[in-house]
């Protein structure tokens, strides 16, 4: 048309895109705030994705709509339609306008969709610039990227690195280009490959010289130095449905009966447009319902099970693909620990301390010190998970989960890749079936946790088990003889939260056991002298048991333990007394665990001064349990209702290897003291991470006095305060230094959380240092009486999630114009009213908005 000049109409900021929506559905008044379909509009707005036209259209569509299932479909179908692209236009941006950016990675796990995104980009360019595309794929080098480089430009090299670099990079000294690597594996030096440097846009003549990667490992991002990191997400529910739909064509897809099998089968591929592509065209041209059941029932069923072949050639198309990212990852253990994530029930989101007990338990971790397998075990998830191989999730990413597929593939690796070895049976949270055969005799690993199972068979022969997980059950110590009778060879177990009420005698004769979990059978209450047997047992697990007799010597038996959790507030003074006194004699004790009664803490924990306790709970009712003749009464709670927490403090642990704290279920205890006598020397916990006060139902205030929250708390990173009903404020919370994430929940009293201006405010020196210096999250819930969060002088400026839930009074945030919360990515709050509620400036305003999200 003989343009000369191309002008590209900018998506709209939020603010504006809410007024032109607002605009198009002609309606009068706050949209937003309508509390029958204020939220759905915001999230439609937030699915078009500042597109003025859609805007527009969906608008109009929507006009005098509201019934909540319509805006549904309409956010749905906006979501499908514009997520994607609007990755692919900020990467079009990035490339075209940012000359700050020469390298660019895309990444995701295998089968997402990068090199689908990439081939996006080659288009869009392709006439504008010299676009090169190089397949890197793993083992690359730079003489086998020159050789494609120099292909595509046709020219013709010599072999010599050194000569084709200067080719290169003559050929394109003078020319803007766009080098786009697909599937890199590991970093490729670029300078000498022979690409002008630097990379970015050139001010002075404007050429464009960018790379854009696909990688599945966030590592290979930081080793190719890229500038801006895009994520490729699965695809939303919408977005797979219309994907498989085109796949599998119309005329199967709303054949009689198939629709709804077809959406089953959709879900269960979890967005992986991989698989969707791969079922779908598996099931073109099947219009029988029976068809479609044996591929959900393919789906469903782990791979371990089913010996037919393969309907939905998952094996050939899927798994040896996304199979070449565990094959990369760098060592066997961290295989292994990999395909153990596979033993947990499909979609379930694992806890991250869990995670690292089993990783230990089976050997996969090592107990170097205190805390250095917890370390260690953290470090591997933070491999698996930049190798996309699992996620992260939750709001302070405490939690890891696989996804489906990945799932599905790891326990097919398991099997024998197809060979169905019998080596693994996962039947995880899938609920009782009485029909499923278990291979006994030919299982290494079974899982068979989240099922309530009240019963298991009985076990006539020796079995090969190593690895038996039935937690979350129903069972009891008659049931699960019948399998134990016979797993000589068994060396981890976990029974954990079942309803076993006595140790059985067949656990004690499981010489080969290295790790065993009783915790949360309530109904232990005797160790029998026979578990003394378990002379190899290295990590044993008994919290929140009612365990009141261990017999002498029972424990110094266990020579060699290294890692021991287990509650003794119901035991006697003296066999408590007995307890330390044989763990004292443990020569590879690391870890101890333990639960005292608070009232008699400093008494009852003075014996164990020297013991490696990780973790600690002081707890006054532990569940109304009956205490035993000889323990301090309840009613004793605390001197004058005070807790004097700086004794404790005194004791060695306390200092040197105490990781987490609880102090729960007091409703006597007023006040928390942290008091300095003069003649005591200066104490902290000085590995303290977590601390958490639960159900302290009359509890006032923290006072201090010759001491800080600072010297106290030097390195407490997680602050949990729930069911405090009295609690007047936790202002010293505010200079903890690296307090990370803070949770206070149920609250009836507290009217501004946070406050410079107080009475207990004696630290010297605090009242002018920066508040919050490292917080990233804070959660406030149910707090019903709570009018503001803090003083405007108190600052977060790292906070990154602000959650506020069921706050009826809140009016106020400590932002204005000058403290905005510029790491902020997410506010979220329970409704539009919360937040029409809260008396914010304009511009205070605008700047939250984009981040607010409703929950």
């Amino acid at each position: 048309m003989g343009v000369n000049k191309d002008i590209e109409l900018p998506i709209l900021q939020e603010e504006e895109a809410r007024e032109l929506f607002r605009q198009s559905i002609n309606y009068q008044g706050d949209l937003y705030s309508d509390p029958r379909i204020g939220t759905h509009a915001t999230d439609l707005v937030r699915a078009i994705n500042g597109l003025p036209s859609e805007l527009v259209r969906y608008g109009k569509s929507m006009h005098g709509i509201m019934d909540a299932s319509f805006w549904k479909v309409a956010i749905d179908d906006a979501a499908s339609k514009f997520s994607r692209s609007r990755s692919i236009e900020d990467t079009l941006r990035l490339i075209e306008d940012d000359p700050t950016l020469g390298v660019i990675g895309i990444w995701g796990p295998g089968g997402v969709g990068k090199t689908h995104l990439l081939k996006k980009i080659q288009g869009f360019f392709r006439g504008r610039m010299t676009v090169i595309w190089v397949t890197a794929s793993k083992e690359c080098s730079v003489l086998k990227v020159q050789t494609q480089i120099l292909d595509d430009l046709k020219l013709k090299g010599d072999g010599n690195m050194r000569t084709q670099s200067s080719m290169i990079r003559g050929f394109l000294e003078n020319k803007s280009f766009l080098l786009l690597l697909d599937d890199v594996w590991e970093r490729i030096d670029l300078d000498a490959i022979g690409l002008p440097l630097p990379l970015g846009i050139e001010p002075l003549n404007k050429f464009k010289r960018k790379v854009v990667l696909t990688t599945r490992f966030t590592s290979v991002c930081g080793g190719m130095e890229v500038k801006k990191q895009i994520q490729v997400p699965y695809l939303r529910e919408i977005e797979a449905w219309e994907l498989f739909r085109e796949k599998v064509g119309d005329q199967t897809l709303f054949s009689p009966g198939i629709e709804d099998r077809a959406r089953i089968l959709v879900t269960e591929m979890k967005g992986l447009p991989l698989a969707l592509v791969t079922v779908g065209r598996a099931m073109y041209g099947k219009f029988c319902a029976d068809q479609w059941d044996s591929a959900i029932q393919h789906m469903k069923n782990s791979c371990c099970i089913d010996t037919n072949e393969d309907p939905l050639k998952m094996e050939e198309e899927v798994f040896r693909k996304i199979m070449f990212s565990y094959d990369n990852l760098k060592s066997g253990r961290l295989k292994n620990c990999f395909l153990t994530c596979a033993l947990w029930p499909e979609d379930y989101e694992i806890h991250k301390e869990e995670l690292a007990q089993c990783w230990v338990g089976i050997g996969l971790v090592g107990v170097g010190d205190i805390q250095s397998p917890y370390t260690k075990a953290y470090s591997l998830m933070g491999d698996l998970t930049g190798a996309c191989l699992l996620e992260g999730c939750g709001e302070s990413n405490d939690w890891v989960k696989l996804h489906d597929v990945i799932r599905d593939m790891s326990l097919w690796i398991s099997c024998g890749c197809g060979k169905n070895n019998g080596n693994w049976f996962v039947h995880a949270g899938v609920g009782l079936d009485e029909k499923i055969g278990i291979p006994w005799s030919s299982a290494e690993y079974i899982s068979l946790m989240f099922n309530k199972m009240k019963k298991l068979p009985f076990v006539g022969h020796p079995l090969k088990l190593t690895v038996l997980c039935l937690q979350k059950n129903n069972l009891d110590e008659t049931i699960i003889d019948g399998v134990l009778a016979n797993a000589a060879t068994l060396t981890y177990l976990d029974l954990s939260y079942n309803e076993i009420k006595g140790i059985p005698e067949s656990i004690c004769y499981l010489l080969e056991l290295i790790h065993l979990d009783l915790s949360f059978n309530k109904g232990i209450q005797e160790v029998p002298r026979s578990f003394g047997n378990l002379v190899k047992l290295k990590f044993l697990y008994l919290q929140y048991s009612s365990t009141q007799i261990i017999p002498k010597e029972v424990i110094s038996r266990l020579q060699a333990l290294e890692i021991i959790h287990v509650d003794i507030m119901l035991v006697s003074d003296f066999v408590r007394s007995n307890v330390y006194t044989e763990l004292s004699t443990l020569n590879h004790l690391k870890v101890f665990g333990t639960s005292v009664i608070l009232s008699d803490a400093w008494t009852s924990l003075h014996d164990a001064a020297d013991l490696p306790i990780r973790s600690l709970r002081l707890d006054a009712l532990h569940g109304g349990a009956d205490l035993p003749i000889g323990s301090s009464s309840l009613e004793a709670s605390a001197e004058n209702n005070e807790f004097h927490l700086y004794d404790i403090l005194s004791l060695d642990f306390a200092q040197t290897t105490l990781y987490d704290l609880d102090i729960a279920y007091d409703r006597c205890v007023t006040d928390i003291t942290l008091i300095h006598r003069p003649e005591q020397q200066p104490y902290n916990f000085g590995i303290l991470s977590n601390l958490t006060l639960y159900d302290l139902s009359a509890w006032i205030t923290v006072k201090w006095m010759g001491t800080s929250p600072t010297s106290v708390f030097p390195r407490l990173t997680c602050l949990t305060v729930s069911d405090c009903p009295n609690l007047e404020h936790l202002s010293w919370a505010m200079y903890l230094p690296c307090l990370g994430e803070l949770d206070v929940e149920y609250n009836h009293s507290m009217q501004k959380a946070f406050t410079r201006y107080h009475v207990d405010n004696v630290w010297s020196g605090l009242e002018s240092s920066q508040t919050f210096p490292c917080l990233k999250q804070l959660r406030l819930a149910k707090c019903e009486t709570l009018v503001t969060i803090a003083d405007p002088d108190v600052t977060f400026p790292s906070l990154e999630v602000l959650l506020i839930t069921v706050c009826p009074e809140l009016k106020k945030l400590p932002f204005n114009m000058t403290s905005l919360p510029q790491s902020l990515k997410v506010l979220r709050m329970r409704d539009t009213e919360s937040w029409e509620r809260l008396e914010l400036e304009e511009g205070v305003k605008s700047f939250l908005q984009p981040r607010l999200q409703y929950s």
